[in-house]
């Protein structure tokens, strides 16, 4: 109920904005339906649906029908608000210039990046080439996790001791010895759901084990063993092609909103005058874009499932 109210609160500011942006571009789709005599139109309720799966990537797609309703209870309060003349109300007047200035953004930082080139076959291929633990030699690593929660001075001797212990049993049995508390789970990891350690397990022989210090103790990581699963260029070309797509776009927006500030002249002034702001993050002032797939190597590989 609440994510219901929430989305029609997002849906009637959007529409409010769109109508109080001045110049309207004239709706000639079909009438779905009429709320006191406004009209609802396929133009509108396909807006909706877009931006509703835009906000939840991932789900399934909204049953039009469904949104057709939102659309219609979007547009009662709309009516209401107007009747009450809360359009006229400081705080939204503000909400919806807010609104504008972020869909103005928006809609320019998507139009940047749809003119962003895709990668050529070229440079699929390379970058299949160069991740050959993602792709052509993926695994998947069968691994017994021990977590254990230890004293601080105890951390080094017992990392020590874990990674030269000769098998799982024995790291398991050193750590239950010597922790207040351990949890022992053994499960099978694909290359792409180990992240920055994948360098480091792809390189160990079954009986080997890591041990990471963490707030609370220790977590020591033994491999089991390795099972072959190996993604072809052909399986990965649309996920890496999509990923180094993305990689681009995030290149070119970073890229645009360093040369947008460099034209502009920005003054802070009060407590934000100048030596006092920090520097800008990465695309700050720019809405994601390019971010429907993951940016690392290994994250790639999991069409290989």
């Amino acid at each position: 109920m609440r994510s219901a109210l929430k989305m029609s609160a997002t849906l009637a500011c959007v529409a409010v904005v769109l109508a109080a942006c001045g110049k309207k571009t004239e709706d000639t789709s079909a009438t779905l339906a009429t709320v006191n005599g406004d009209k609802i139109t396929q133009d509108q309720l396909d807006f909706s649906i877009k931006q509703i799966a835009a906000a939840q990537p991932g789900a399934s797609a909204p049953e039009a029908a469904q949104v057709l309703q939102r659309l219609v209870d979007q547009r009662l309060a709309v009516q209401k608000a107007e009747k009450d003349k809360l359009d006229r109300n400081p705080g939204v007047l503000q909400a919806l210039e807010a609104a504008r200035k972020d869909a103005l953004a928006r809609y320019y930082v998507e139009q940047l990046a749809a003119k962003v080139p895709k990668p050529t076959a070229d440079e699929v291929k390379q970058y299949y080439d160069g991740h050959p633990a993602n792709f052509a030699q993926r695994n998947a690593y069968v691994i017994q996790k021990v977590d254990a929660r230890v004293a601080p001075d105890q951390v080094g001797p017992l990392k020590a001791g874990a990674e030269a212990a000769a098998d799982g049993a024995a790291v398991a049995a050193l750590l239950k010895a010597k922790a207040s508390a351990v949890n022992v789970t053994e499960t099978t990891q694909p290359a792409e759901a180990l992240g920055p350690l994948l360098p480091k397990i792809s390189t160990m022989h079954a009986g080997q084990t890591i041990a990471i210090p963490q707030p609370q103790g220790l977590t020591a990581l033994t491999l089991v063993d390795v099972k072959p699963q190996p993604v072809t260029l052909a399986q990965a070309q649309a996920v890496i092609e999509q990923l180094l797509w993305n990689q681009k776009k995030r290149v070119a927006l970073q890229d645009e909103s360093k040369d947008l500030r460099a034209k502009a002249r920005i003054d802070y002034l009060g407590k934000f005058a100048a030596g006092t702001t920090p520097a800008p993050a990465p695309s700050a002032a720019l809405p994601d874009a390019a971010t429907t797939l993951p940016s690392s190597p290994a994250s790639a590989a999991s069409v290989g499932g």
